[in-house]
């Protein structure tokens, strides 16, 4: 069996580069590192991240770069069968099954293998005769060990599915807390603070993903708010929540419920005051940081996640 071709958006990592050309599976990388950060051009991260897809597919026309292709976004896959390349496997779905974008991505990915990264994504694609398996998703982020500080502080980052409205909920009640508090809410809107007492709203704005982490490691607990649905989501902040050695709440959602385990992914109830829950997590994980960065390393590592792809590649292929 041939090796595959690795295919990424994004500016390159050393790292991670070496970690999966580590596998004898991974014969070379081919990465478009002028994709949009954000994902999004002419304020769609749908266009954004097709028009980088297809830049990339193009690339894999140059003679040397030969398949099978193995890519890291199913928009690349279907742009790779839009320039006549059959031989590949796609990671992720991240799309609702109604959605017009998982109908344009079944067409064109086909019978391509897939890899999702919840089981709930997982069962739709396979209904609808596609053959798809679920992978627990694992990335070494880099990001700083937790840093403890004498102030709740309490963490929400990222964009995609979360909900305004527990963010807004949270807010309230961090701002009419009787205990000092600090929130901040790094999920890409415009800067700004807002102080009550010794209560503090912090909103930095659009952040790099340095930034993102320094400003995430100095939390005392991580809250994920999703909404509901099947989307695969939020799996980057957890990930580098659990890796930094912080715990992390979320909010129930199908795509997401693979990722609840202790020590260092719990649930809690968007129907209840988020604030009581979020320091009931911060005091029982405050001293066990060491368990949730094991938990990680088995887990949710890059290592653990490469590892479990490429088990996962071989008999798929056969």
């Amino acid at each position: 069996m041939a090796p595959y071709t690795f295919l990424a958006l994004g500016p390159a990592s050393a790292t991670a580069d070496a970690a999966w050309l580590s596998h004898p599976m991974i014969k070379a990388i081919c990465q478009f590192e002028g994709a949009a950060i954000t994902g999004k051009r002419w304020g769609s991260r749908v266009l954004g991240i097709g028009f980088d897809a297809l830049v990339l597919a193009l690339k894999t026309l140059n003679p040397s770069v030969k398949g099978p292709y193995f890519a890291t976004n199913p928009w690349i896959g279907a742009a790779l069968r839009l320039t006549g390349r059959n031989d590949f496997v796609v990671t992720g779905i991240y799309a609702e099954p109604s959605s017009l974008s998982w109908k344009i991505l079944r067409r064109l990915i086909g019978n391509a293998p897939v890899i999702s990264m919840s089981e709930s994504e997982t069962g739709p694609w396979n209904a609808d005769g596609g053959k798809a398996w679920c992978v627990l998703y694992g990335n070494s982020l880099g990001y700083p060990p937790r840093k403890h500080s004498d102030v709740f502080h309490i963490f929400v980052g990222g964009s995609s599915d979360r909900d305004p409205q527990a963010i807004s909920a949270l807010e309230e009640e961090v701002l009419a807390s009787t205990t000092p508090v600090q929130l901040t809410i790094a999920t890409g809107g415009p800067a700004g603070e807002t102080r009550r007492g010794a209560n503090v709203v912090t909103h930095p704005g659009y952040v790099s993903q340095k930034e993102f982490g320094e400003l995430l490691c100095s939390a005392s607990v991580v809250f994920l708010p999703l909404a509901r649905g099947t989307r695969a989501a939020g799996h980057m902040v957890l990930v580098g929540a659990v890796e930094s050695g912080i715990a992390v709440a979320v909010t129930p959602n199908e795509g997401m419920k693979e990722y609840v385990m202790e020590p260092g992914v719990v649930l809690c109830d968007p129907d209840l005051p988020i604030l009581p829950q979020l320091r009931d997590l911060a005091d029982a994980t405050r001293d066990r940081e060491a368990d949730i960065r094991a938990l990680w390393e088995e887990r949710l590592s890059l290592d653990s996640y490469i590892g479990r792809i490429m088990a996962l590649l071989e008999p798929v292929r056969a």
